[in-house]
C-alpha cells in the first residue's frame, strides 16, 4: 500500500509499505477518503512535536519514521475470525484517537 511516511521536519515520503498481518480481533479497511490533520501539518512544518524520534514512544511503541494520517473513511475489506460487529463491505469512519485496544469502552461505535 502507499503511505505518507514522516521522517522529520519537512521530510515526508510516499512509500510502498506492507500491511501488517490481520489479527483475529481486527478489521482491514480499504481507505476511500483521507484528510490531513492539523497535527500532521504541525509535525511536517515544525516537528518533531508529538512523534518520538530518539526512542520508541512508551504508549505506541514506535518512533520515526511513522505513517501519517488517522482521519479517514472507507470500506471494511477483511475481518478477523473474532470480529462480530462488522462485515465485509460495511462503510466505516475511523475515530482518530489512540486508545487502549483491549478495552471495549475505549472504542466508539456509531450505528447508521
Amino acid at each position: 500500500m502507499k503511505a505518507a511516511v514522516w521522517y522529520g521536519q519537512k521530510d515526508v515520503r510516499v512509500e510502498d509499505r506492507k500491511s501488517k498481518e490481520l489479527q483475529d480481533n481486527e478489521v482491514k479497511v480499504k481507505v476511500s477518503w483521507a484528510g490531513i490533520c492539523g497535527t500532521d501539518l504541525h509535525e511536517y512544518l515544525e516537528g518533531p512535536i508529538f512523534i518520538s524520534t530518539d526512542k520508541p514512544d512508551p504508549f505506541l511503541g514506535q518512533k520515526a519514521p511513522v505513517t501519517l494520517g488517522h482521519e479517514f473513511a472507507g470500506v471494511v475489506d477483511d475481518i478477523g475470525s473474532k470480529v462480530t460487529k462488522f462485515n465485509k463491505g460495511d462503510r466505516v469512519v475511523i475515530n482518530p484517537t489512540v486508545s487502549n485496544r483491549e478495552k471495549e469502552e475505549n472504542i466508539d461505535l456509531y450505528e447508521e
